[in-house]
């Protein structure tokens, strides 16, 4: 079931990284929550996508990039 979740939200949002347009393979791209505090993850067709809306598709590349910038932006 998770697999067809995310492919479903990998159709959704364009299979292409946000960030650097890496769309090569599926599976390294992740799915970053602007706003982690808004987080909702009930396997729910119609509350998936809002959660989808809240997130940007990114490579794992830029993922962790994104993360380490918030990280220092916060020291």
């Amino acid at each position: 079931m998770r697999k067809i979740i995310k492919q479903w939200a990998l159709d959704y949002k364009g299979h292409q990284c946000h960030r650097c347009g890496y769309n090569k393979c599926d599976t390294a791209l992740e799915f970053h929550h602007i706003d982690p505090s808004k987080k909702n993850l009930k396997l729910d067709w119609e509350i998936i996508k809002k959660e989808l809306d809240k997130c940007e598709l990114v490579c794992a590349n830029c993922h962790r990039e994104i993360h380490e910038e918030e990280k220092n932006e916060k020291t």
